[in-house]
């Protein structure tokens, strides 16, 4: 089996959990080779928690051209997404995101374009269509064993975020970090899960009320 080196480009939650789950082999075929993180603490949490031979990086431009990984995994705020992903096409590497994909729809635009003409793998990361429940409702509806559907509705009550939850990271739930709040940061996971199962819509309509 072809051994893939992989570098993580931002270790705050999501990140941190990718690394180590690397670095502990739960990835067949997936070596971690490097990290990045301009935090200095994140830097020195990856001097502890990961293996010697894990090279740390506080630039990911530098990551990206040190020859040492083949693709990379971008777990950082959100504006950053398409712009380290189309610095690693650039670079001649594989990229997986987190999600979202980014924040205007232009610049994912332009990542998808430099995707499309790097001829490497692709991929943004929703973790949720891995949980079986999900994969059978889409299996059912996909079947036609419902028949045409007429009428859909996606209801998620238990993704409570608490205020820790935001004060955990000061880009979280900010216009200049996150580009939004839970509409950018949590609902991403359920409009994908909406549309996955059932297909896209043709039209879409919205409403917000305040101080209810």
């Amino acid at each position: 089996m072809e051994i893939v080196r992989v570098g993580v480009v931002g270790l705050g939650n999501m990140g941190s959990a990718h690394a180590e789950t690397i670095a502990h082999g739960k990835v067949n075929g997936m070596h971690l080779a490097a990290v990045c993180d301009i935090a200095e603490p994140r830097r020195a949490w990856a001097r502890e928690a990961l293996p010697a031979d894990v090279r740390i990086f506080a630039d990911y431009t530098e990551m990206l051209h040190s020859g040492a990984i083949d693709a990379v995994i971008i777990a950082t705020p959100h504006y950053l997404h398409p712009v380290i992903a189309i610095a690693a096409f650039e670079a001649g590497l594989h990229v997986l995101t987190e999600k979202p994909a980014g924040v205007s729809v232009s610049a994912v635009r332009r990542m998808n374009a430099a995707a499309e003409a790097s001829g490497k793998v692709f991929g943004i990361m929703w973790n949720q269509r891995t949980t079986p429940i999900f994969q059978r409702a889409r299996e059912i509806v996909q079947s036609g064993a419902l028949g045409q559907p007429k009428r859909l509705v996606w209801t998620i009550t238990n993704w409570y975020r608490s205020q820790a939850y935001y004060e955990s990271g000061g880009w979280r739930a900010t216009w200049a970090g996150e580009g939004g709040g839970v509409l950018l940061n949590q609902a991403p996971h359920n409009l994908d899960l909406w549309q996955w199962i059932f297909g896209l819509p043709d039209r879409i309509r919205a409403f917000c009320t305040n101080g209810k």
